[in-house]
């Protein structure tokens, strides 16, 4: 039997919550991008790979497809973790829409989050959803895989940028690392009171924010974890709405130049911040509606990579395909 991708179904009446197709081919890669191909079977007896980096998977036959109403058939993808053998999945990561590389495979580099997944010690798999508008489809399991200690002691906050109102508040961030890594909070506001100096594991980091009585807005960063957060607090009377459009981007392998638009009213301020260093936007912080421009850079890599804009309280997903093997 030839292998099936998940494929949403374009022409379902009703929304299913689940469809399962199986022998999707999906596998896992190290560091190094050395393939794991699924080998129809992920059992506890196959070759369990250690501190996986890279989710290899063919992208749904509706990856391209455009339905009646216009919307894309296949809006994003989620990765989703299982212990290995299980049917419920305990991580599950938003994947946006990459776009596939030179030989027409999808791979999304996880590294930076697999500090955020809280997975006790033991074996595990991944399955692949494709998400649209009229359903969802789920891959057969990937090839099993472990990680050790040491690979989970990185860090990342959610969110890394909040947008304060005048009024000032109680505010929470929330530290992702694996059990037992010790972080600390290096810095600090006059205008912030940080409820915690550090811990161990993943938690949560209380925020008190004074009320801002001056007619001008206010910014400043706050170092946890290794990780900096962004606080932006409006002026004094202002009452703040935001919009973003696009909420998705696609750019070539050469790199180049987006822009997306920010709504807000005149004298709303609105912060900045990319996922990855190699999506910049041109400024940090504004105020009111703009034109917010970012730059991405050229992708030298054979795989299709995505990152996350944060635009205020919105995100827009930036995904570069990767470099043709003609590409010199």
């Amino acid at each position: 039997m030839v292998p099936r991708e998940p494929r949403v179904p374009v022409n379902a009446d009703v929304v299913p919550s689940r469809n399962r197709l199986y022998n999707a081919r999906l596998g896992l890669a190290a560091l190094l991008a050395f393939t794991f191909t699924l080998a129809h079977a992920a059992t506890p007896e196959a070759q369990v790979l250690s501190d996986p980096r890279v989710a290899e998977f063919d992208p749904s036959p509706d990856h391209w497809v455009v339905l009646a109403s216009g919307a894309p058939a296949v809006l994003r993808y989620e990765l989703e973790v299982y212990p290995l053998g299980a049917s419920a999945p305990v991580v599950t990561v938003d994947m946006g829409k990459p776009s596939p590389g030179a030989d027409g495979k999808i791979r999304y580099d996880f590294s930076a989050e697999v500090a955020a997944w809280p997975l006790p010690d033991g074996n595990y798999e991944a399955r692949v959803s494709a998400i649209g508008p009229q359903g969802s489809a789920l891959s057969d399991p990937s090839n099993p895989f472990t990680f050790s200690q040491n690979s989970m002691c990185g860090s990342s906050l959610n969110p890394t940028a909040l947008s304060v109102s005048a009024s000032g508040g109680n505010y929470e961030v929330d530290v992702a690392t694996g059990s037992g890594c010790d972080w600390a909070v290096a810095d600090a506001l006059s205008w912030v009171t940080v409820g915690t100096g550090g811990g161990s594991g993943s938690g949560t980091v209380p925020l008190a924010v004074q009320a801002n009585l001056s007619s001008s807005s206010r910014t400043g960063t706050i170092e946890i974890a290794g990780q900096t957060i962004t606080v932006w607090q409006d002026t004094a009377g202002s009452t703040c709405n935001y919009g973003v459009s696009p909420t998705y981007a696609s750019m070539p392998a050469a790199g180049g130049e987006g822009e997306v638009s920010v709504v807000t009213s005149p004298d709303c301020a609105w912060t900045a911040d990319s996922s990855a260093n190699w999506l910049t936007p041109s400024s940090t912080h504004g105020t009111g509606g703009a034109a917010l421009a970012f730059t991405v850079k050229p992708n030298n890599g054979m795989m299709g990579r995505s990152a996350k804009l944060t635009v205020g309280p919105w995100v827009v997903w930036v995904s570069q395909s990767g470099k043709s093997r003609r590409s010199k």
